[in-house]
Order: structure tokens, then sequence, then C-alpha cells
């Protein structure tokens, strides 16, 4: 962001520049800290579970929707106002500049080289521009919150890689690598302040949390598979079952798990399938007769599960009320299949 062929205004002005550092910092700092608490006030309000757990009203869900549409307007406002700054507010400069100062800004500045104040003041700005895209991306979208610094860093990076293409192609402002880290370490900043603030502030049980992860990781370095643990995943369930036309009808037909082995050995009367759903096999031993069954249970999470009762409602397979998981503290419910095996949903 060139300030100098911005606005004319902030040129050898310090009292608006110094109201601009204010403004834009003062933005960052309300946003972190008083919007979560608002948003908490609200949901407790009208009876909303944030960690996603059951409501308390009955109307909850219709208050959720709209409180989902005011956090978009929120970052769409932003958005808006982001690119007016950078784009729309400013004159096509014939003699637009390409830079390429990154961190040499502060490298000369180590050396003693004397740099104009206004170099500083674009860096400072152009953070503080990008504290509020790593805030709130975590904050309104479920796909960034699962991976809060990560996700936002890359996006808020491509993003003003975008920023500084679309200065080039319209010659507006200056084209400057100094500008993309300002911006990426703005977006780190704003996903710091989300989870130092509105994360600890909308889940309780962070402290608990964090201590037994503590626990566990002290503990787990004595284990002889801990350096291999993340690469671990479950991959198959397996189950019993009586008949092979029951198993076929319920997994293929009514949830359209899709068959990818069926074995029928010559000399056994059992019968194997094994069905895949997303990264996870299901694998079933077909008795084909009538024995007792043990108790058995499959756990499977979905993003809406409002959705999924809906849809497995309409093809008439019976769907439990609403509970609340006690370990993750998320919505569950509860379908019953062949030989009673009971087939929880959560929602994450």
């Amino acid at each position: 962001m060139e300030l100098n062929s911005f606005y004319n205004l902030y040129e050898n002005n310090w009292i608006s520049n110094l109201i601009l550092l204010l403004a834009s910092t003062a933005i960052a700092v309300l946003l972190s800290c008083i919007l979560p608490y608002i948003d908490k006030r609200i949901c407790k309000h009208f009876g909303i579970n944030l960690q996603g757990g059951l409501n308390d009203n009955e109307s909850a869900e219709k208050y959720y929707f709209i409180r989902k549409i005011v956090l978009y307007i929120v970052f769409i406002v932003y958005i808006i106002i982001l690119f007016y700054l950078v784009l729309l507010a400013r004159n096509r400069n014939e003699s637009y500049l390409i830079r390429n100062s990154g961190v040499h800004l502060f490298i000369m500045t180590w050396q003693g080289v004397h740099l104009p104040a206004i170099e500083f003041f674009e860096f400072f700005l152009n953070l503080m521009l990008f504290i509020p895209m790593g805030y709130l991306l975590p904050y309104i979208f479920k796909l960034y919150r699962a991976h809060a610094i990560k996700r936002p860093l890359i996006a808020s990076f491509l993003l003003s890689v975008l920023i500084e293409n679309l200065q080039l192609m319209t010659k507006r402002g200056t084209y400057d690598t100094s500008d993309i880290i300002a911006n990426t370490l703005g977006s780190l900043f704003g996903s710091f302040l989300y989870l130092q603030i509105a994360y600890m502030l909308t889940n309780p049980r962070w402290r608990k949390d964090y201590m037994n992860y503590k626990l566990w990781k002290k503990l787990a370095k004595k284990g002889f598979l801990y350096p291999y643990v993340k690469r671990f995943r479950i991959d198959r369930i397996n189950l019993l079952a009586k008949s092979e036309e029951d198993i076929w009808d319920f997994y293929t037909k009514s949830l359209g798990m899709q068959p990818k082995r069926f074995i029928v050995p010559t000399d056994s009367k059992d019968s194997y399938f094994l069905f895949s759903t997303g990264k996870t096999q299901i694998a079933i031993h077909c008795l084909n007769e009538d024995v007792d069954i043990p108790l058995q249970s499959i756990t499977i999470t979905f993003d809406n599960l409002d959705l999924l009762k809906k849809q497995l409602t309409k093809h008439n397979i019976v769907v439990s009320e609403y509970a609340v998981d006690i370990y993750t503290n998320k919505k569950k419910m509860t379908i019953t299949g062949p030989d009673n095996v009971s087939i929880t949903f959560i929602e994450i």
C-alpha cells in the first residue's frame, strides 16, 4: 500500500497518520476483545450452544442461522472495506512502481540506513489491515477453525498476492513484497488473537483439555510407538451379522455405502462384506444363521445432523432424539441397523 500515491491527505500530515494508526489498532483490539464477548452474551440470551451441543431454546436453530448471516455480513463488509482501501480509493498512477523491499526494510534500518517514517507507517497499516482476516476466518468458518493458524495464514497470503497483482494490473498503489509480508504477519497475529481470546471465551473447558494434552505428551514419550502415533488412523470396523440380505439392503440400498468386496467361501455358509464410507471401511462377517449377536456399535461424524435426520426420516429410518456426546459435548443421534447395531452420528 503506497500511501503517497493513495491519499494526498496523508502525505506529510502526521496528525492524519496518527489518527489512522490509532483507528486501525483500535479496530483490531475491539474486534478481538469485544466481538466474542458480545457474541457469547447474545448466544446465552437466546439459548444457543456455541460448543455444538443441545440448545436451551426451541427456536435456537433459527437464532443460530440469523447469527451466522450477521457474521457473514460482517465479513463481507470487511472484505469490501479492504478492497476499497487497497484498490478503489486510489487513483490510477501511470508511473506505477514495482518494489521488492521485503525484509530489507528492517535490514537497512538495522544497518543504520535512514528511511522515511512513511515506510514503517505503511507496513504497520498493512499489518493491521489483515488482523481481522486472520481473526474472522476461524471465528466464522468451520473450515478454518479446524486449523486456526495454518489455513487462515495460507488464505491471507494468497489474498495478499492477489491484491498486489490487481494493483499491478490496474496501476493503483505499488506492488511491494513487504506488503505481502505485512499482510501475512497481520493474519498470523489475528489467528493468535482468536486462539487466545475468542476460542478460550467460547470453549470454557480449554484449560482442562490443555492440561490433559500436556499430561499425555509427558507420558506418551515413554511409549515405544510414540514416534509413529500421528501416522495411525482407524481404517476398518468389524461387525458380525446374521443375514447377508439384510446387510445388503441396509448398508447399500438405505445408507448408500459402496460395497468394495463380497466374498462367499466354497467350503462355508459364511459370507463377507467390505463396505467403504469415506476413508473408513466396514467389514461385516455374515454367519447366515440365527445366532445371538453381541451388542455392536459404529460412530460416524457429520457436519449437519438436521439435514441428515430429515433425509433418514424421509426414507422411513427411525432416528432417535438428539442427545449430547459426553466426550465431545457435541450433538448426536442414533439409528439401529441390522442385528441391533447401534449407529451414532455426531455433529462436528
